[in-house]
């Protein structure tokens, strides 16, 4: 079993990680920051020695000012007096030094962390199967990559250190106080089983209000994302309040789930304020007994009861720890099931680079399932040769973009092979045959920076020369030089302020521009309408020029320029041939260009393809 079954086992009994688990999952990010947790860790214990001696500048000013010592002069007494001030006041400023410059070391230490974690994340997300991607909701990953990764980072910083000031405190106070009076000390450390106890009572209600807090947080990131990815669709059907109500029921879903955390969480912190509180108030009054007996000075009394409060402090601390680390545990398992989940697709040892292909493009007897019980292709075998190209057609739910997966290896087929020159495409190194092999989707994806930087995606130190030539090869200078500032207006979010057709342009001038030998277009023209598909299909017929090209579609107006077609039907090659010979066959492929109306009259021999981009404009 591989670790992302493991792990997929384990979190499927358990929703939290083991300690151990987590730990060896984040050490790889911790690790870098060590000089900065020994620097905060000695600052942590100068902080605690400081700290122990802010009272006992009183102390003395009980014992020796306020009662002095018989014998004493004034003199004498405004000596010590004078002494004890400047002594507080020393204390006082380097215990704040101490905490301020603490806790700027903890902010620089949790910020690093915390970006590392989130840059390790999203490296990560981008290695993982696209099926991994499709079935997770884009804003769970982004509820992953920002408030999960701030919980975790303020336990791994925050919260560790402040235990292990608490872990100090304790035993410097405790050694100081067992030195005045034992037996006062004693009682206090008897306390902290009530403490141990009453976390105990809330750890299981924390852990439980706190994963479902989680999810229903995730819910709503999904939701947010789905509905503003889809705001045309919902304001072209009317569906505004819809959506906006359902967001709102969710929202408020999360609130309640917050507070309830936030409730348990309270009651927690009241539960060992309480025992804290009447532990306090036992102890001074069994103190102040033993002033009165003359068993203690009443600087004793003032240094233990400043202790008695300190020391309670970290203690709560402490005992809040386990609570702290199963809310911090929850978010950490959410991050660690990403960063320990293997990607589907990796380079085998020794992988060899790819170059451009010189004599063909081969899948020999493949098939895929994404489910062992439903095979997506069977026994598929198609043969592409350099510089031809093939159309992949059929109704949809037949395979064809699963094949355009494979092309690209963005998947690895379940049986069979897909080879370039003979070579199995999992012996080539990923990064190597993408450079090799383009993609063009279906929705042509745009960023939010300038036309340019658009079409230079691939190839960013292009030059302005080299971007405006792969325009004019796609066709799409012209629109281009239109916009308001030409190749350098800034597009909105995915390109949302251009035509279908001009988007697609764009993508197919981007491809030009990186140089692949071999392009993959994944239903380029769907959703066009009829000038933008025509405009489409003739900077396609450009673009392929002396490329290797497949085009994966249902329209039989990109289909019918192809030197082969092939015809999928549920998985299975039912056709194959030219547009001439797949018409003559009076078959599915027939039967889809009568649907469409195109081609359906036949062509003498091997038609020029520009000659049938032609026939396609007339008839639209």
């Amino acid at each position: 079993m591989s670790r992302s079954s493991d792990l997929a086992a384990d979190t499927e009994e358990n929703p939290v990680l083991p300690a151990r688990v987590l730990f060896r999952t984040f050490l790889p990010f911790l690790r870098p920051q060590w000089p900065g947790y020994v620097l905060a860790g000695v600052l942590t214990v100068l902080g605690t020695g400081v700290a122990l001696l802010l009272p006992w500048p009183l102390k003395y000013l009980f014992d020796e000012v306020l009662v002095p010592v018989r014998g004493q002069t004034a003199a004498e007494v405004q000596s010590v007096l004078v002494l004890v001030v400047v002594a507080l006041a020393v204390v006082t400023v380097a215990d704040s030094l101490v905490q301020v410059v603490r806790s700027y070391v903890l902010t620089v230490v949790g910020e690093r962390v915390s970006t590392s974690i989130r840059t390790g994340l999203y490296t990560h997300l981008q290695k993982l199967s696209l099926s991994y991607h499709e079935k997770t909701p884009t804003g769970e990953f982004t509820t992953r990559l920002t408030g999960d990764v701030d919980k975790v980072r303020g336990f791994l910083t925050d919260k560790i250190i402040q235990s292990s000031s608490s872990v100090l405190t304790l035993l410097g106070m405790a050694g100081v106080l067992f030195v005045l009076d034992w037996q006062l000390s004693v009682g206090m450390v008897l306390v902290m089983p009530l403490l141990v106890f009453t976390v105990a009572r809330f750890r299981a209600r924390i852990k439980a209000v706190e994963n479902a807090s989680r999810d229903i947080e995730g819910d709503v990131a999904a939701t947010a994302q789905e509905s503003l990815t889809a705001i045309k669709l919902i304001k072209s059907m009317g569906r505004e309040s819809h959506d906006a109500e359902q967001f709102a029921g969710k929202s408020t879903a999360s609130m309640h789930s917050i507070l309830h955390v936030n409730r348990t969480t309270a009651s927690l912190t009241w539960a060992l304020d309480f025992v804290v509180a009447v532990a306090t108030a036992a102890l001074v009054w069994v103190g102040a007994q033993r002033v009165i007996s003359g068993a203690l000075t009443p600087g004793d009394l003032v240094i233990f009861t400043a202790y008695l409060r300190d020391f309670f402090g970290p203690t709560r601390n402490l005992a809040k720890l386990p609570a702290q680390f199963t809310k911090a545990a929850v978010r950490g398992t959410r991050i660690a099931e990403v960063l320990r989940r293997e990607p589907d697709i990796i380079d085998q040892p020794g992988a060899l680079k790819a170059g451009p292909p010189v004599r063909e493009l081969r899948l020999e007897k493949v098939g895929f399932a994404y489910e062992s019980d439903r095979p997506v292709l069977k026994e598929i075998d198609i043969v592409v040769p350099v510089g031809r190209s093939l159309a992949i057609v059929g109704p949809t739910g037949a395979g064809k973009s699963t094949i355009a997966a494979l092309l690209c290896r963005l998947q690895d087929p379940t049986s069979g092979r897909l080879t370039m020159d003979g070579i199995d495409l999992r012996d080539l190194s990923s990064q190597s045959l993408h450079q090799q092999v383009g993609l063009v989707l279906q929705e042509a994806m745009l960023f939010r920076t300038s036309v340019a930087d658009n079409i230079a995606y691939g190839r960013p130190d292009a030059s302005r020369a080299e971007i405006e030539e792969a325009a004019h090869v796609a066709q799409a200078h012209d629109f281009i030089a239109a916009l308001p500032e030409g190749y350098d207006t800034v597009l909105t979010e995915r390109g949302v302020n251009l035509s279908g057709g001009q988007r697609q342009r764009l993508a197919l001038a981007r491809t030009v521009l990186t140089g692949y030998p071999v392009l993959v277009l994944d239903e380029p023209t769907t959703g066009l309408d009829a000038r933008s598909e025509t405009a489409v299909l003739s900077a396609l017929q450009s673009v392929s020029e002396g490329r290797t090209s497949v085009v994966i579609t249902h329209r039989m107006a990109a289909a019918m320029t192809a030197d082969e077609i092939v015809v999928l039907d549920q998985g299975v090659i039912v056709e194959s041939g030219t547009h001439d010979s797949l018409l003559a066959l009076n078959g599915l492929y027939a039967e889809m260009c009568q649907l469409q109306k195109i081609g359906t009259t036949h062509h003498n021999g091997a038609a020029n393809r520009r000659q049938k981009l032609t026939e396609v404009s007339e008839l639209r």
